[in-house]
């Protein structure tokens, strides 16, 4: 009896402990992290490494990739939820992380020529367009370097407006190449390496000081989206 309760603790010790490293971070050099995350606010990402006691704090722009389980320890003022897009539609999600510079500037989009949306700091914004059709999106200041996308069928982007950004960037494609998508992208996808980014017609760019909006990593984004504070200005 005394041998069969042993086992049942092992058992449960086990399963408690194989249970709380599910989520991962991938860095720049695609070593994989088994972790578990226990907070995300803002920029900074708080997790245990498996078979570490002490927490590690980090900006999440450090990795390629990351894998939350548990989005309840997320810190979602909003209470936004990543929407799956109704049929025929795609979903494109504005954000803006903190940045101390350039964080009092405003962020006016313009949308197919038109005066769209202010993404000021710690904004977010889902603009729930048709699939199929083609969507231009610029900063109304630079009218030369627009992002341009046909989205598929249920597809979801985000952009990210930033100031210079030159420091936690993902190596963002090149804003002046429309891209017309065929495909969603995916976890295999090596983000920073813009060859494997669907229609593969993109180059780096660097960014420059003043304000950017590109099309960001969608493994990041979908996390960081939900720590915005309020929506942005819809004009």
């Amino acid at each position: 009896m005394k041998y069969i309760g042993f086992i049942l603790f092992l058992t449960t010790v086990f399963s408690t402990y194989s249970q709380s490293y599910k989520d991962y971070l991938v860095t720049k050099e695609l070593d994989t992290l088994n972790c578990k995350v226990i907070g995300l606010k803002g920029k900074r990402i708080e997790y245990i490494l498996e078979g570490k006691e002490s927490p590690k704090k980090k900006n999440i722009f450090k990795f390629t990739d990351v894998k939350i389980t548990d989005i309840d320890v997320i810190d979602n003022p909003t209470k936004m939820a990543i929407e799956k897009p109704e049929t025929g539609y795609a979903h494109i999600y504005f954000y803006r992380p903190y940045v101390y510079t350039g964080s009092a500037l405003a962020c006016v989009v313009n949308y197919n020529g038109e005066k769209f949306i202010n993404v000021k700091t710690k904004s977010y914004f889902v603009h729930k367009v048709k699939a199929g059709e083609i969507h231009s999106y610029n900063w109304s200041l630079d009218k030369k370097n627009k992002i341009v996308i046909k989205p598929s069928n249920g597809e979801i982007y985000y952009i990210r407006a930033s100031f210079a950004a030159d420091f936690e960037h993902w190596d963002p494609v090149n804003t002046n190449t429309s891209w017309d998508s065929n495909s969603s992208f995916s976890s295999t996808t090596q983000f920073g390496n813009t060859s494997n980014i669907p229609g593969n017609s993109f180059s780096v760019f660097g960014v420059q000081n003043k304000i950017n909006i590109f099309i960001d990593n969608p493994n990041i984004a979908e996390y960081i989206v939900l720590t915005m504070k309020k929506e942005s200005i819809k004009y």
